[in-house]
Formats: C-alpha cells, structure tokens, sequence
C-alpha cells in the first residue's frame, strides 16, 4: 500500500463513522476547528491530518485510534464474516447496541 491508498482508506474510514454517527461535514470540521474544505479533502484521502487534527477527530467521533486504520476492504470476505460474528456475540445481549446495529443494517440493505 502507497501513501496515497493509505491516505485514501483513513479518508473512507473517518466518512463512514462519521455518517455513521449522523454527523455532517461542517459539524465535524467545527467541533475539531478546520475549514469545512479541509475536512473534505481528509475524508476524500487528498489531504492527510495533523497529529493534532487527528487527535480532535478521534475525540470528535467518539473511537479509538485504531479505528481509523482497520481496512477491512483489504481482508477476506470469510474474515469479515468471522470478525462480525465474533462481535455480534459480544454484544447480543446489550439490547441498545443491538437495535442500533439494526437500525443501521437495515439503513443500508
């Protein structure tokens, strides 16, 4: 992987939890105190943040660290598979979390 397919995938993660978490664009850049274009150019993987972007953007989402890293695009679709089961377990009985993700499922399919 290049810089630039690296900078792309931190992008496409921080856009998905974003919308995810039903934040806008210009809410996000306020809260972490970029231009709405600069905060833009990072979800599209043109621009890379700053460590202290970074930082405002972890706390802005509400994840850890790693979650910006984790490409599942790049692993097999089995793993996926394998990692989703293994974190449904986790949480089956946290009712909240449950109807969030299904919610959330049946936004997309």
């Amino acid at each position: 992987m290049d810089g630039a397919e690296f900078k792309k995938f931190v992008g496409e993660n921080i856009a998905k939890i974003r919308k995810y978490r039903g934040y806008s664009q210009e809410y996000v850049s306020e809260v972490i105190d970029i231009s709405p274009n600069s905060y833009s150019r990072i979800e599209r993987g043109l621009n890379f943040p700053s460590a202290d972007s970074f930082a405002k953007i972890i706390d802005a989402l509400e994840i850890s660290p790693c979650e910006l890293f984790n490409f599942p695009n790049k692993e097999s679709d089995e793993k996926m598979r394998k990692e989703i089961h293994r974190k449904l377990k986790i949480i089956e009985k946290d009712r909240e979390k449950l109807i969030s993700i299904w919610l959330y499922l049946n936004s997309i399919v």
